[in-house]
């Protein structure tokens, strides 16, 4: 099975992420062939990984090739750079994707009872298929272009009952009155089809110390009523 060939020969996508992210940019095909060969090549025309007679070849860190498809995933992009794609086989396909990074927060620090905002860094999601917001493995929400389905996953989950929030343009997702199980590292999944960004956002609840402050009132209620009575004794002498 081929994907559509040919059809970007020219173009140049737009890819906007932000610094830390891993993104895989798609080749636009569904299985290659046993004799296709792919070669991925930077701004210079470098070639940075390549498929050829089924030998898979990477000759930069944090890149991967899926040997299915030829899309290659960059981790923890860091900078600014264009990726040139060549699959040679039937057909000849070539696409150009401009990276572009920016940055960003991808740690959130709130108190206990605050609401804790995860962001897309996005104006609209129309550009995306796919949406995921996932911790600890679980789907927490889920946006799907395609079928129309804006999900939750909060009511069935007794961290989170109820608080969850889904903004329906940007895809951000907003967790209210947050408690300190709600600490941990967030996943951000956006999907379309010329490429997927994955995202990881930490985030820490502080406790309030609202029970330190009543035990600190406490205390020194104590302690002015054992001085009254010290004081009473006193005089009663």
């Amino acid at each position: 099975m081929y994907g559509v060939y040919g059809a970007d020969v020219g173009t140049v996508k737009p890819v906007s992420v932000m610094k830390g992210d891993s993104v895989t940019l798609h080749t636009g095909v569904t299985e290659l062939q046993r004799d296709d060969k792919i070669e991925w090549m930077n701004e210079n025309r470098d070639i940075i990984a390549q498929i050829e007679n089924n030998i898979t070849l990477i000759h930069e860190d944090r890149l991967e090739l899926d040997h299915k498809t030829g899309s290659l995933t960059i981790r923890k992009i860091a900078e600014n750079r264009l990726y040139e794609l060549h699959i040679r086989g039937d057909q000849l396909t070539s696409k150009t994707f401009n990276v572009t990074v920016h940055g960003g927060v991808k740690t959130v620090s709130v108190k206990e009872g605050d609401p804790v905002n995860l962001h897309t860094d996005v104006i609209a999601i129309k550009g995306f298929d796919v949406i995921l917001w996932k911790t600890e493995g679980d789907l927490v929400a889920e946006i799907n272009q395609v079928t129309n389905r804006f999900s939750l996953y909060d009511s069935g989950d007794v961290r989170f009952k109820g608080r969850l929030d889904l903004d329906r343009q940007s895809g951000d997702l907003t967790i209210s009155d947050a408690e300190t199980t709600d600490s941990g590292v967030y996943h951000l999944h956006m999907s379309s089809s010329t490429h997927t960004l994955q995202r990881n956002i930490s985030v820490t609840v502080k406790n309030s110390g609202n029970s330190g402050a009543v035990s600190g009132i406490s205390g020194a209620s104590v302690a002015l009523v054992v001085w009254a009575v010290t004081v009473f004794l006193l005089q009663e002498v």
